[in-house]
């Protein structure tokens, strides 16, 4: 029989990535007590120390390397804008008052607030919209669910249907999409409503937003009232990105590496357009397993007619600020950078938008957890069982 060829170790990536092999993590006689984290931060400054010392090193021969390289045409994904720009003091002056400053831009953002109970679910989907010149508008939507809501003659009925409804119900699981309120479906409510607002309420020549332009969840998400959900979403985003085209989204923590490592290279300013959202429409193999049919069809007709038209881009607004990643119709991918850096240079040890800021300040302070939370615990008081359904978060001192 012949000799079997040793696989690969599988820990040896968690070796690599971590310094030690995943056997020493393993065994807690190697772990520390938790009241002497002091004996922790010498280790801890000299891994931030070497990692910042490290990007200095290579930030000139990233420079030298993949600059030259963006907007390759050997690169499908490059749109015919891709390089790197920079805007002068000049410019950002100029958009603070022909774009900014004068109500130009509107920028819209949403929060969800939920409450899951034995009897009731409810969730609060608010979205916030706002411009510098002062204008500025809310709106909220509250949804109910309950396991029954039809009333019986015969209570006995009336609880064994109960019962069978809250058998079938989906296990407790935020993240299951077949129920109907989880919590995916809940932030693509509010990712379609920003949009949606965005496109019918603005009246500002140039929209701004929080994240992607186009959710993932969005052409991902499957179950009870996925399809509708899907049609409205692909409408209002073909509105906003093919008829209006004025955009930019800056995203707050962006997964890719790569563009994060071209911004750390950027000087103030500085901006470079990289690749169409194609490239990251090519990464989501989920929807040939989660979607069939038709929809998988309408989806995949989406991602091929609306990726070649949206870039992506990094920009740096200040020295001690970090990159961020901003989205555009690649014809007004220029104004698009301009605006984004020139709103991020008002803070600049953030260098992010503050119009988004100002957008989420006047949501979390409309539609604030706090006060959520409050009204249920009132409504519960007033049914008059002020404990009994509340969650143990909601209870906590």
């Amino acid at each position: 029989m012949p000799e079997q060829t040793a696989g690969p170790n599988p820990n040896d990536s968690f070796a690599e990535a971590f310094g030690e092999p995943v056997t020493s993590v393993l065994d807690v006689q190697t772990w520390h007590e938790g009241a002497d984290l002091a004996t922790l931060y010498d280790a801890l400054r000299q891994a931030v120390a070497a990692s910042v010392e490290q990007e200095r090193r290579v930030r000139a021969p990233i420079r030298q390397l993949l600059f030259s390289r963006i907007g390759n045409s050997t690169d499908r994904f490059a749109p015919p804008c891709a390089g790197v720009y920079q805007l002068t003091a000049e410019d950002v002056q100029e958009t603070h008052r022909c774009l900014l400053f004068n109500g130009a831009t509107e920028c819209c953002d949403g929060t969800v607030a939920a409450h899951d109970s034995l009897l009731l679910s409810v969730v609060q989907i608010g979205i916030a919209l706002v411009a510098y010149q002062g204008s500025q508008g809310t709106w909220v939507q509250r949804l109910y669910r309950r396991d029954l809501h039809t009333h019986h003659p015969d209570p006995v009925a009336e609880a064994m249907e109960l019962l069978e409804r809250r058998a079938q119900r989906p296990t407790d699981d935020s993240d299951e999409p077949r129920d109907e309120l989880s919590s995916l479906v809940r932030r693509t409510l509010m990712e379609y409503a920003e949009r949606a607002l965005l496109v019918d309420r603005s009246q500002a020549p140039w929209r701004m937003g929080h994240g992607n332009p186009v959710p993932s969840n969005m052409l991902l998400l499957t179950g009870g009232g996925a399809r509708e959900l899907l049609n409205a979403g692909l409408d209002v985003l073909r509105r906003l990105i093919q008829q209006h085209r004025r955009f930019v989204y800056v995203a707050s923590s962006p997964a890719d590496r790569l563009l994060l490592t071209i911004g750390d290279a950027l000087h103030p300013l500085e901006f470079a357009i990289v690749e169409t959202l194609s490239a990251q429409f090519a990464k989501l193999r989920l929807i040939e397993s989660r979607r069939a049919g038709e929809e998988r069809k309408d989806v995949v007709q989406f991602m091929e007619e609306i990726g070649p038209e949206v870039v992506t881009g990094v920009y740096r607004a200040a020295p001690q600020a970090p990159a961020r990643v901003f989205y555009a119709h690649r014809d007004h991918a220029y104004e698009a950078a301009a605006i984004a850096i020139a709103d991020s240079v008002l803070q600049p040890y953030r260098g992010f938008p503050m119009l988004i800021d100002l957008a989420d300040t006047l949501c979390g302070n409309t539609f604030d957890a706090a006060s959520f939370a409050g009204s249920l615990q009132n409504a519960y008081a007033a049914a008059g069982e002020p404990y009994r359904y509340l969650g143990e978060r909601e209870t906590r001192a």
